[in-house]
C-alpha cells in the first residue's frame, strides 16, 4: 500500500501537468498558435539573455547563501559543490516532486563533510525564509492590484464585471472556508494540533537561527537579491516583445505570484504556468498567450541544462569517502 501511495505521489502531479498542457494548447486558436511560433523567432534575445543571466545569478546567490547556514555548525563546503547540489536538486524535482531537497542534502553528504540531517535542516530553514518572502511579494502584488487602472476597468465593465467579481469572491470565499475548516480541525483534533504546533516550532527555530548567525545581514542581502532576480526575470523577459514591453508593475508582480504558485502545484508548473500567466495578462488587457509559454520554456530549459550539467560535474569528482581513503 505504501508503495502504491508513493507511485501516486509521482504519477498524479505529472499526469495533472500533462493534462493541463494539453488543455492549454487545445484551447488555443490557429492565430494564437501562429503567434506562439512567431514569438520564438521574433523575440529580442538580448533581453532573454539578460533574463537568463538574472536567473543564473539567483541560483548562484542561493548556493552562496547556503554556506552562511552551514558555517555556524562548523561545515565549510566549497561554493562549487553547493551550487552543483542546488542545481541538481532543481532538476531532480522535475522527475520526482519534492525529492530535490533530499537529493541536494544527500549530494552534500556524499561530496562534502556535511551530515545529511544537518544539511537537510538548513534547507528547511531556507524554505521558511522563502515562504516569508513569497508572502511579502504576494502582499505587494495585492496592493498593486488595488490601484491598477487596468484591473479596475475590467471589473467595472458590465459584460465582464460580474464574472470578475465572482472569481474574486470565490477565491476569498475559498480561503475563508479553508481557514475556518483548518481552525476547527486544529481545535478538535489532538493529532492535528500537535502536528501544527511542531511545524510552528520548526518555523520559529528556523527564523531564530537566521537572526543569531554571524553573517545574518549578508544572508538577508542575498535573500532580497534572489527574490529581486525572480521578479526581475518576468520584467526583463517582457521587454523582449512589443506586446509586453510596457507591462505594468502590477502585472509583473501578479504574473510572478501566479507562476510561483503553479510551480508549487505541479512539477515545474507544467501546463499550469503558461495558463495562469496568460490569464493574468488578460486581466491587464494584454492578449498574448505566447508570453507564458515562452518564459516557461526558457526558464525550464535553463534549469534542465544547468541541473543536468551540475549533476554530471559533481559526480565526476571523487566521493568524500574515496578522498579520505586516498589521503590515509
Amino acid at each position: 500500500m505504501k508503495t502504491f501511495v508513493k507511485i501516486l505521489k509521482i504519477v498524479v502531479p505529472i499526469g495533472v501537468g500533462v493534462y493541463l498542457t494539453w488543455y492549454f494548447f487545445s484551447g488555443m486558436t490557429d492565430a494564437e498558435l501562429k503567434q506562439t511560433q512567431n514569438a520564438f523567432s521574433q523575440a529580442d534575445y538580448v533581453w532573454i539573455a539578460l533574463s537568463l543571466l538574472a536567473a543564473f545569478l539567483s541560483h548562484l546567490s542561493r548556493a552562496y547563501r547556503w554556506l552562511f547556514l552551514l558555517e555556524p555548525m562548523g561545515y565549510r563546503p566549497s561554493l562549487k559543490n553547493a551550487y552543483h547540489a542546488v542545481m541538481s536538486g532543481y532538476v531532480i524535482n522535475y522527475t520526482v516532486p519534492r525529492s530535490g531537497e533530499f537529493a541536494r542534502a544527500g549530494l552534500l553528504t556524499t561530496y562534502e563533510k556535511v551530515p545529511f540531517e544537518k544539511g537537510f535542516g538548513t534547507i528547511v530553514v531556507e524554505r521558511v525564509i522563502d515562504v516569508i518572502m513569497l508572502a511579502i511579494v504576494v502582499f505587494i502584488s495585492g496592493l498593486l492590484q488595488v490601484n491598477a487602472d487596468e484591473v479596475n476597468a475590467i471589473t467595472t465593465q458590465d459584460e465582464n464585471g460580474w464574472g470578475s467579481h465572482m472569481v474574486i469572491w470565490c477565491i476569498l470565499g475559498g480561503i475563508f472556508l479553508l481557514g475556518i475548516t483548518g481552525l476547527v480541525l486544529y481545535l478538535k483534533n489532538q493529532r492535528i494540533r500537535n502536528f501544527v504546533n511542531e511545524k510552528l516550532r520548526g518555523f520559529w527555530e528556523g527564523l531564530r537561527s537566521v537572526w543569531t548567525m554571524k553573517k545574518k545581514w549578508a544572508f538577508m542581502g542575498h535573500t532580497v537579491f534572489i527574490w529581486v532576480c525572480y521578479v526581475g526575470m518576468i520584467w526583463i523577459s517582457a521587454m523582449a516583445f512589443p506586446e509586453t514591453s510596457s507591462m505594468p508593475i502590477g502585472c509583473i508582480f501578479a504574473g510572478f505570484v501566479a507562476g510561483a504558485v503553479s510551480i508549487a502545484a505541479v512539477p515545474g508548473g507544467m501546463g499550469l504556468y503558461p495558463l495562469w500567466i496568460s490569464q493574468v495578462l488578460i486581466i491587464y488587457n494584454i492578449d498574448f498567450k505566447a508570453f507564458g509559454i515562452f518564459i516557461w520554456v526558457i526558464q525550464t530549459g535553463l534549469i534542465v541544462v544547468l541541473g543536468l550539467l551540475s549533476l554530471f560535474l559533481i559526480q565526476r569528482q571523487p566521493k568524500l569517502a574515496d578522498r579520505i581513503n586516498a589521503a590515509s
